[in-house]
């Protein structure tokens, strides 16, 4: 027990200076014309020394068992998910979940790629209701790929030789399933109703804040490109960094990480999206910001001033 202070509190007999002389292991108190030695419980150092060894072991224990807890639900969930696709797969990271509000934020999310090629990065997490259960957006990962490399001559026409980029799908989780993992994109882009997005991310390297003039044509072909697939939705995103951002690049379907937040040396950004299409605009769009040439692409330029090392 302590006080507000957090000094031990040896008794209610302890006053200011009567705290000092318990710890003392005496108090000493005056009868008549005599002094009465009283011995008052001391608060033994030996057995306070126990307790902090006790306390320091359950808090070890603690933070072992909670590794270990991960640790099997990292081990439950690969092994599902191998079972799941019938292949292997290689776990880059996990993001823990809340083991007491499961239901409300989720259990531990696993960052995979399959093995051998990390170029296809994806997530897989334990079902809130059905521990049998793993959801993951493999299979968009993989036709994501698919289009990356049937776009790919394409794309490298229109950036500078080494630029990372990475194409993203975005399909709501009840279009899709596990059956079709061996699908092309390109059946499914036949079959469906269209009622997804296409995004074009690229990190351009530069060693300076960009001449938008330099690549005004190239992004607007890109656009163009993107709004070619035939999904109702279509983004392009480029970043104008001062470093390699290629992991970034390659994981930008799962990290969830705006250019904005991004810790590199970013000077900006250029993101255009179908609702700024010249030939198609969306009703709230902003009419000076509609893209009907190249010439319209430097009005998306946004400058990460916010960024301490992109300034």
């Amino acid at each position: 027990m302590k006080q507000g202070d957090g000094s031990p509190v040896f008794g209610k007999r302890c006053g200011t200076y009567g705290r000092f002389l318990c710890f003392a292991g005496l108090q000493q108190k005056t009868m008549g014309d005599g002094f009465i030695n009283r011995t008052v419980p001391v608060f033994s150092m030996e057995v306070w020394k126990v307790k902090k060894c006790i306390m320091l072991i359950a808090a070890t224990l603690f933070v072992t068992m909670g590794c270990a807890g991960c640790m099997s639900s990292e081990s439950k969930v690969l092994a599902k998910l191998e079972e799941k696709y019938n292949q292997k797969f290689t776990v880059e990271g996990v993001k823990e979940g809340s083991k007491i509000f499961a239901q409300m934020y989720g259990k531990d999310r696993l960052t995979v790629h399959p093995e051998g090629n990390p170029e296809v990065v994806f997530l897989a997490q334990e079902d809130k209701d059905d521990k049998e259960v793993v959801n993951d957006n493999y299979v968009l990962a993989k036709w994501a790929e698919d289009l990356k490399a049937k776009l790919a001559g394409q794309i490298e026409k229109e950036l500078p030789p080494g630029t990372p980029y990475k194409v993203l799908l975005r399909i709501a989780p009840d279009k899709y399933d596990k059956s079709m993992v061996n699908m092309s994109f390109e059946n499914y882009l036949e079959e469906s109703d269209k009622d997804f997005s296409v995004v074009l991310v690229a990190g351009i390297n530069t060693a300076y804040k960009p001449d938008l003039s330099t690549y005004k044509e190239s992004i607007y072909n890109l656009f163009k490109l993107m709004k070619g697939v035939g999904s109702e939705r279509y983004t392009v995103s480029i970043g104008f960094v001062g470093e390699d951002v290629s992991d970034y690049v390659r994981t930008s379907l799962v990290n969830n990480i705006a250019w904005t937040n991004l810790k590199a040396k970013v000077y900006g950004e250029v993101n255009i999206d179908n609702q700024f299409d010249g030939e198609n605009p969306g009703a709230d769009a902003n009419p000076s910001l509609i893209i009907k040439s190249p010439d319209d692409v430097p009005k998306h330029y946004e400058s990460i001033e916010n960024n301490e090392m992109g300034k």
